[in-house]
């Protein structure tokens, strides 16, 4: 079957299937495939990652605090020159890594305490999210449900 996360990035995807969503991540750490049954999805939500900035800045509080510390600390003009260049470089980077990377939304279906998280592109309108999750949420609905007997209600976050 076709993928309907058109709207993920190209290395997550979505199947449906019979009894379920099957779906492929690709990432940093690897490829995880796997597969959740209809009727065990608790709920499907829309979530945006951001950064937090108080520890950046907390940790760039103490980097500086070392950086005195060194400089007391040392003999030697050179040896100054060396420690101080390499935790500025420290600094730089830890700037760097928090400011680069972006706060990206994620469509995240929680099944059973499991959570699968899929990236969505940045500049997805509220019309085609609210497609996406739609469709995902009439694969999920009653009619693949194989307990009648319990009414499941989905309400979106």
């Amino acid at each position: 079957m076709e993928p309907f996360t058109a709207h993920t990035q190209g290395t997550h995807q979505i199947y449906p299937s019979e009894n379920g969503l099957s779906y492929t991540i690709t990432g940093k750490d690897g490829k995880r495939e796997g597969f959740i049954k209809y009727d065990s999805v608790e709920s499907v939500y829309v979530e945006s990652i951001s950064s937090q900035s108080r520890f950046t800045f907390i940790w760039l509080a103490m980097l500086v605090i070392l950086i005195f510390i060194a400089m007391i600390a040392l003999e030697g003009f050179f040896i100054k020159v060396i420690a101080l260049s390499v935790l500025t470089l420290m600094g730089s980077f830890l700037l760097f890594d928090h400011y680069s990377q972006e706060n990206q939304p994620c469509l995240v279906i929680q099944s059973n305490g499991f959570s699968a998280r899929f990236p969505l592109e940045k500049d997805l309108a509220d019309y085609e999210l609210k497609n996406l999750m739609g469709t995902i949420l009439e694969y999920v609905n009653a009619d693949n449900f194989t307990h009648a007997s319990v009414n499941r209600v989905f309400i979106p976050r």
